[in-house]
């Protein structure tokens, strides 16, 4: 899991440079572009944070999956926003193609993540629900009694 936040990290950094690059490369086009660019990058980044202090609070332990499904969902939507803009105005923004695809594989690999610890979140709270109900765990048969 640190891994994936190491990743994210880097491809932020990259991009943060790659933005930095581009507003003052091209004076008119890239100042609008740039702005704009790093103000999804800021916000995507800001949801990194986010996830990182999850999975740094847990220090080794298992990630709580509700929390993080809950809290993954805005990192999703920030890095949505991003990519739809960086593929709207690719030539516009001279937005490199290797620059959207490794930022469309780590948001599939962010997208996949979230979607394991949602699918665990709703089957421990479907088990919890049952539990309350009643119809958690097995049915216990009574021994029989009298002579055998």
């Amino acid at each position: 899991m640190a891994r994936f936040g190491l990743v994210l990290r880097s491809v932020v950094l990259g991009l943060a440079a790659w933005v930095f690059a581009l507003a003052f490369h091209s004076p008119a086009a890239a100042q609008d572009c740039g702005s704009d660019l790093q103000r999804l990058a800021k916000a995507r980044e800001d949801q990194l944070v986010v996830i990182n202090n999850i999975v740094r609070a847990a220090k080794g332990k298992q990630l709580d999956p509700a929390l993080f499904c809950a809290k993954s969902q805005p990192l999703n939507a920030a890095e949505n926003a991003l990519i739809a803009y960086m593929e709207k105005n690719k030539d516009w923004c001279q937005v490199p193609d290797d620059a959207i695809a490794q930022l469309r594989a780590n948001h599939a690999k962010s997208l996949a993540f979230s979607a394991k610890a949602c699918s665990v979140a709703a089957k421990i709270e479907k088990m919890k629900k049952e539990a309350a109900q009643g119809g958690g765990g097995p049915s216990i048969q009574p021994l029989p009694t009298g002579p055998l």
